[in-house]
């Protein structure tokens, strides 16, 4: 074949096996992939063989993930088989054949683009330094507060059969205090199909009225669920504190914030079936108040509230004085330190008060 004549339609051939992916000079151990495509001359074969026989499957071998979204329309199926070694012929064939029914699910996202991944701007860095400017929001947890189009979404796979989800249930006991605080959810799936095969069931979590920055939802349990056509069952997944908690560097410390959580169950990040809210209880997270907490996490802090508030004492219409009595200072410059306020004439607080409400808050504490 060559690049002037097309590939000619086999009428012996029903379908089309293509093998594709990254070989050494693409993607090793020892240097940074500066691209997700696959080789050019790879996805330029397809449309010519989808031409030819249109009943085309591409097989992928590849170490890291690959951009799909140019070429993946000229497939009707894709198997990714990652790294799958020497002995990969074997098992893919069978999967192809229908010998094996597929219950696998991506660890990662594949992007549409490169430029859609949250480390796009901060990797590689420069001058030898990275800045892992993504945060809490790495990966899917990026990709789905955004909003982002994807390929294929976190936690995607498909089988040779369908599942359905149904009686989601959640319960709450324990508390946080005690150690025992426990959130049990269970749900039932039933094989909708022809063939026996299992499926993934996913746990994600979301926390809408966090204090800081949370993605809009993060996996924290899954099971896998063998199931034979017709068959239901109810699977459980349990969570802790530790998987309803956000890490606080105030605090150096799990916070677990009370009120309300989302939960969701599902076959991927992408695809949530059921949804429902549960409310867990949970004590306010104290802050240790000192002269570099600022304005408004003393007034968010009833002892530290209280003490600054006499501290301040009230003018003739017997309001709290200064910036505590002045809401719109407070939005504006409440979040600079008690002790740099008080190099500020006017705000009714000064070096005197910061030293009288810390010896307090102290004093409270024992």
């Amino acid at each position: 074949m060559t690049r002037s004549s097309p590939p000619r339609p086999s009428p012996s051939a029903a379908t089309v096996v293509v093998f594709l992916g990254l070989g050494v000079s693409e993607e090793a151990e020892g240097f940074d992939r500066e691209h997700i495509d696959l080789p050019a001359a790879q996805t330029a074969l397809l449309p010519r063989l989808a031409a030819a026989n249109p009943n085309l499957v591409v097989v992928l071998t590849n170490g890291s993930a690959v951009r799909m979204a140019d070429w993946e329309h000229h497939a009707k199926a894709v198997l990714e088989c990652w790294l799958a070694g020497q002995a990969a012929g074997g098992p893919s064939a069978d999967v192809l054949l229908g010998a094996v029914n597929p219950s696998g699910r991506l660890a990662e996202t594949l992007p549409v683009r490169l430029e859609d991944s949250p480390t796009y701007l901060n990797f590689p860095g420069e001058a030898g330094q990275v800045r892992y400017g993504e945060g809490v929001f790495v990966g899917y947890r990026g990709l789905d507060t955004l909003g982002r189009e994807v390929s294929h979404p976190f936690g995607h796979g498909l089988s040779y059969t369908s599942f359905r989800y149904c009686r989601l249930r959640a319960g709450v006991t324990g508390r946080r205090e005690d150690g025992d605080l426990s959130v049990e959810v269970s749900c039932t799936v039933t094989n909708t199909g022809e063939r026996r095969g299992k499926e993934v069931v996913q746990l994600y979590v979301s926390d809408p009225e966090a204090a800081v920055a949370r993605p809009v939802r993060e996996l924290k349990a899954f099971t896998k669920v063998d199931l034979e056509p017709g068959e239901s069952r109810t699977v459980t997944l349990v969570l802790g504190s530790r998987d309803l908690s956000y890490w606080s560097v105030v605090a150096h410390d799990w916070v677990l914030e009370g009120g309300c959580f989302r939960l969701a169950v599902g076959a991927s990040s992408r695809d949530l079936r059921l949804r429902t809210i549960i409310e867990v209880p949970a004590p306010a997270l104290r802050i240790r108040l000192d002269g570099m907490s600022t304005l408004q996490q003393w007034l968010a802090d009833p002892a530290g509230s209280a003490a600054l508030h006499c501290a301040v004492g009230t003018d003739e219409a017997g309001r709290p004085a200064g910036i505590v009595g002045n809401g719109h200072l407070v939005k504006v410059i409440g979040n600079f330190p008690i002790s740099t306020l008080a190099a500020f004439p006017g705000l009714g607080i000064d070096h005197g008060v910061v030293e009288t409400v810390v010896k307090q808050v102290r004093a409270a504490e024992g």
